[in-house]
């Protein structure tokens, strides 16, 4: 692991260097520091009937890094979304730390967890989601 990552780790987390070394291989690769170049966005396409208030062109801002950009967001977190968003970050960071390009050739866009009234829910959401370069 970087060296660089397992400082901010002991200074962030106050882990200590046994609990550091015992990190594993998955969870490192996650700790790239290529991660903290980019965050990764989900933005409203459609929103019909939404309980939660997402309107089209309100977004969903994760880092970069790991945590929800509570300044570049600008919808409220809603539990129906972040189930499916998170599988999405996940295939996006593996991507930029394989260094592909994260934007290409991969499903685009999501739906929240209800499915509509036509389907037995009340509202439904559908996000595009993409990574952007932070900074």
């Amino acid at each position: 692991m970087d060296e660089l990552v397992r400082s901010a780790l002991r200074q962030r987390l106050g882990m200590t260097e046994e609990q550091l070394d015992r990190i594993p291989p998955g969870i490192q690769k996650v700790l790239s520091p290529k991660l903290l170049s980019y965050k990764i966005v989900a933005e409203v396409t459609e929103s019909v009937l939404c309980p939660g208030g997402f309107k089209v062109g309100d977004r969903l801002v994760v880092g970069p890094g790991t945590n929800v950009n509570v300044q570049e967001t600008t919808c409220p977190l809603c539990i129906g979304v972040l189930g499916p968003m998170m599988e999405r970050v996940h295939l996006l960071w593996d991507r930029i730390v394989e260094g592909v390009d994260p934007n290409e050739g991969w499903l685009r866009h999501l739906v929240c967890y209800d499915p509509g009234l036509e389907k037995g829910g009340l509202g439904s959401v559908t996000f595009k989601v993409y990574a952007e370069k932070a900074g």
